[in-house]
């Protein structure tokens, strides 16, 4: 079954233009990006109500990274997608992984180091309902 979750979520990445995510997640320093994460894994587990891409967005203008809300908004949503759907179907790490290396246009290495790490450590601990209402904050 992991097999086959794997091509799932490799087809539903490449339809979300993971490639379009990948080029401004390339403009994201590993910090800012490991922080992003660690908001969608909390946002996931019902901590907090939403990620902030907002007040994320202001932070990174700041610092001189040219990237809009509405960009950090679908790196969010790409990243909150892959985790949730990575912990519906109970991957692995390196399955995780192998699947963000089967997509056509594959992440930066700094943000597959990142993913690697947020999900190795706080992975198991998400716990994903199937209330699509839980989507609706993540990105603003």
């Amino acid at each position: 079954m992991a097999a086959g979750s794997v091509v799932l979520l490799t087809r539903a990445l490449e339809a979300l233009d993971v490639g379009g995510a990948a080029d401004k997640i390339n403009l994201i320093p590993q910090d800012f990006f490991a922080e992003l994460c660690e908001q969608i894994i909390q946002h996931l587990n019902h901590k907090i109500p939403g990620v902030n891409t907002v007040e994320l967005c202001q932070r990174l203008q700041t610092s001189g990274i040219d990237v809009n809300v509405g960009d950090l908004a679908k790196i969010t949503n790409t990243v909150s997608f892959l985790f949730s759907t990575a912990a519906r179907n109970n991957l692995s790490t390196e399955e995780l992984i192998t699947a963000l290396g089967s997509t056509v246009n594959t992440l930066p290495k700094h943000a597959i180091q990142v993913i690697r790490h947020v999900w190795n450590e706080q992975g198991k601990s998400v716990g994903v309902s199937e209330d699509k209402g839980n989507m609706s904050t993540v990105g603003q």
